[in-house]
């Protein structure tokens, strides 16, 4: 592929936006190579324990390519991008994944781009990064699911503004607002990125599997109902050999030695 770039580091599997001169727009390109991509993350689930999502230059993702909104030429019929096929198909798989996701922000994330940062599990940003709700700038409702997660996460007044004004949000503001997990210095940037994902990667990884399910169906049912999922989810995750492992190292005083299994 050239406009995402697949690579590994032991069991993490990283998904590289790699159009730089775009400030890694989601044209065609990139938007079906990243759909085969995520499909690979989920139809491999068994090879890998961590997904890292991030891009390459400047930008993280600067949003949907504007020419194929309608101001640029017809996009022929078997490149032609949707949200349906593409976009939001590709968020319906990233939030099925079996194991934790780490998105990180290395640089602006704008309009579409804003979205998909906010699919990490873990959401890491450099500190020159921001996060801008573009829409209304070219006169079009948010996609990737932005009005749904921005209310759940900052709040109503707080994402009201940010999808109505389409104000900056630095990243140092996105961590005081609980939007992201941690802001690292754009030098140490990639390396402490890799770093959280190694973490995540040596963790029981059908636990953590199941952790990041429950805290999605948490949004989507009632307290009554969630607690009869957390018992059933439980029950199968005792079953496991980094159950088995947690417990024995417990009782012999050492670290764990998961194998996500």
């Amino acid at each position: 592929m050239a406009a995402v770039e697949i690579t590994t580091e032991d069991s993490i599997l990283i998904l590289t936006l790699n159009d730089p001169a775009s400030l890694n727009a989601m044209g065609a390109e990139m938007a079906n190579e990243f759909r085969e991509a995520v499909r690979f993350a989920s139809e491999q689930a068994e090879q890998f324990r961590c997904l890292l999502i991030t891009g390459t230059g400047r930008a993280f993702c600067s949003g949907g390519n504007v020419g194929m909104m309608g101001g640029g030429q017809p996009q022929a019929q078997a490149e032609r991008v949707s949200l349906g096929t593409h976009h939001h198909y590709v968020m319906k798989l990233l939030k099925a994944l079996p194991y934790p996701i780490v998105t990180a922000v290395n640089g602006p994330a704008a309009g579409l781009g804003f979205s998909y940062a906010l699919c990490g599990d873990l959401v890491v940003a450099a500190q020159s990064a921001f996060f801008l709700a573009a829409f209304r700038n070219i006169g079009v409702s948010p996609d990737g699911g932005l009005s749904w997660m921005l209310p759940k996460i900052v709040g109503w007044a707080r994402a009201k503004e940010l999808l109505l004004m389409g104000n900056r949000l630095s990243a140092e503001q996105a961590l005081e607002w609980g939007l992201i997990n941690r802001v690292f210095s754009d030098d140490s940037f990639r390396a402490e990125s890799l770093a959280l994902a190694r973490q995540l990667a040596q963790g029981p990884t059908l636990a953590l599997g199941t952790m990041r399910q429950l805290a999605w169906e948490g949004w989507d049912q009632g307290y009554e109902r969630h607690l009869d999922c957390e018992e059933q989810r439980q029950l199968q995750t005792f079953a496991t050999a980094d159950a088995r492992e947690g417990a024995m190292s417990m009782l012999e005083k050492r670290v764990p030695s998961f194998t996500g299994s």
